[in-house]
């Protein structure tokens, strides 16, 4: 983390995100992109957060994973919780219901634990 507000890409439809706004009044700094941003953008983010449909999910997660093996934390925000990791194992993921419960612990810890494995 360089900064001293995490940056997150959000992985989600177009439109106005509820997940986006909540991060951003938890006080993370975050883009929200549909697409693929480019290595520049990835290269600026602290985390991912990944809230698609089940498919794009996985691909979205595994082009990531590709790209930069489990060097940037992904979280994934799904219905379908169970089926997604178990294709997605090394991923954390969160049931959509349990947002407001569950994210922004889930993404406090998934950047802590990441910014331990780097620092030792």
């Amino acid at each position: 983390m360089s900064r001293f507000v995490p940056h997150l890409l959000l992985f989600n439809e177009a439109g106005t995100s509820y997940v986006a706004t909540s991060l951003r009044t938890a006080g993370y700094l975050v883009t929200s992109v549909g697409h693929d941003p480019g290595d520049a953008l990835f290269a600026d983010a602290d985390g991912v957060v990944v809230e698609l449909t089940a498919l794009a999910t996985i691909a979205t997660v595994r082009t990531i994973v590709a790209r930069f093996g489990h060097d940037l934390p992904v979280v994934v925000i799904t219905p379908a919780v169970d089926a997604m990791r178990r294709v997605l194992p090394l991923t954390r993921v969160i049931r959509s219901s349990a947002v407001d419960d569950d994210l922004v612990s889930t993404i406090d810890l998934a950047l802590a634990a990441h910014h331990m494995q780097q620092t030792g």
